[in-house]
């Protein structure tokens, strides 16, 4: 049975894992251990939710300093960011055009000698 803790903790590392945040061996790693590593590359949030939220209400079965409310935002937060960096990033990339190569000629045009390839 996934509490709610758990719940949201999954939504917080499925944002950070679209993102590119999470390291490749991320499974043997505990929920601060995780939060730390993304806070390495960038982004502290997951590490404040970790310590002020997370623990607090999975192991110590107490308020931590951040609402349940506040949690909620704070990974919407980051759910959002991911929205909107999918709607975006496709506007910015430049749709790959197939331009011809450019012809070359092989011989000089006074003299028919052939050219020399250029770089």
């Amino acid at each position: 049975m996934t509490t709610p803790a758990d719940a949201l903790w999954l939504r917080a590392v499925r944002a950070a894992g679209a993102r590119g945040l999470l390291p490749a061996n991320r499974s043997p790693l505990t929920p601060g251990e995780l939060a730390a590593e993304v806070a390495r590359r960038g982004e502290d949030r997951l590490a404040r939710l970790v310590r002020d939220w997370y623990y607090p209400a999975s192991y110590g079965r107490i308020s931590g300093m951040l609402s349940d409310q506040e949690a909620a935002r704070l990974v919407a937060g980051l759910e959002a960011e991911v929205a909107l960096a999918q709607v975006t990033s496709p506007a910015l990339a430049q749709p790959a055009v197939d331009k011809p190569a450019p012809h070359r000629k092989m011989e000089c045009e006074l003299c028919g000698s052939p050219l020399v390839p250029t770089l």
